[in-house]
């Protein structure tokens, strides 16, 4: 816990700071999702699609998570990440959250660098809580 309020400041500077790519061509979900980060005080950049998620990956070289659906038009979350890797681009962990649960897919996933699975409908705790620890892994 912070000691005062220089290293609180601190502490929330860092935190809001913190930018979150969601990936989901949903408009409901996308904006529940955004709006569920942003409450957590992340700053949130969203694309609709794969081929959209690639460009906001080069666009944004300072993302600490990046949080996709997996059945996407144009690109889909798996093809997406095949492409990272294949690009050799920066990138932060990946979540999939996704109506997909096969352990085909999930293994697929985990190959080309996904790093989290979540199937939808996500509570809001349970995304919270994963957030959290995920970007408490990666900042220790």
């Amino acid at each position: 816990f912070p000691k005062n309020s220089t290293e609180l400041s601190s502490l929330t500077y860092r935190i809001a700071t913190m930018k979150i790519l969601l990936i989901e061509d949903s408009i409901d979900f996308l904006n529940k999702m955004k709006s569920f980060l942003e409450d957590m005080e992340y700053e949130v950049v969203t694309a609709m699609d794969g081929l959209e998620g690639i460009e906001m990956i080069k666009k944004h070289p300072d993302l600490v998570l990046i949080i996709s659906d997996v059945n996407m038009p144009n690109l889909d979350g798996i093809s997406m990440c095949k492409r990272i890797r294949k690009e050799q681009l920066q990138s932060p962990p990946i979540m999939m959250v996704t109506t997909e649960g096969s352990k085909k897919l999930r293994k697929e996933g985990e190959e080309v660098g996904v790093n989290y699975w979540l199937i939808k409908p996500v509570p809001q705790k349970m995304l919270i809580s994963m957030v959290e620890k995920i970007l408490n892994q990666e900042n220790n």
